[in-house]
């Protein structure tokens, strides 16, 4: 998979629009990941849109926070970064609707994935995407041990 999202003009009112949505749905994704665990010992499932949408963007602040304050990322860097994640996760969405059977989709998110990590790797190189992975795996490795109590 050589291309896997168009380069956009970062100034239209539609690209705003799309990357706001698409930033909505990389909330939910983390969060997602993180529902697991509640701060209030409540499920995810029993949190209102409003409680779940507060819960995502405070996930990413401090992802945002990370990247910048120990990782040293640019706001030029974090909108790369995001758009980046807007496009491996329309990439995921083609490839669930499209593909044919589990081993097509498995064959073809392992590229998007390839090429999503290629991108970080040029966006913020190797050492610091590797960090940045390290962090984000300590975070889901914390919530699943908070909710296996």
């Amino acid at each position: 998979m050589k291309h896997i999202c168009l380069e956009w003009n970062q100034h239209t009112p539609i690209f705003e629009k799309t990357i706001n949505n698409m930033k909505k749905i990389v909330f939910f994704l983390f969060v997602s990941i993180l529902a697991v665990s509640s701060t209030q010992a409540q499920k995810w499932a029993d949190l209102s849109a409003e409680q779940k949408l507060s819960k995502a963007k405070g996930f990413r602040e401090d992802n945002q926070k990370f990247l910048k304050e120990k990782l040293g990322m640019s706001e030029d860097q974090l909108i790369d970064i995001d758009n980046t994640n807007v496009c491996f996760l329309a990439a995921l969405e083609r490839i669930n609707a499209y593909g044919k059977d589990s081993a097509t989709k498995e064959k073809w998110a392992k590229s998007a994935v390839q090429a999503r990590q290629a991108q970080l790797d040029m966006i913020m190189g190797p050492e610091k995407r590797k960090q940045f992975q390290e962090f984000m795996t300590a975070k889901v490795n914390k919530a699943k041990a908070a909710a296996g109590k």
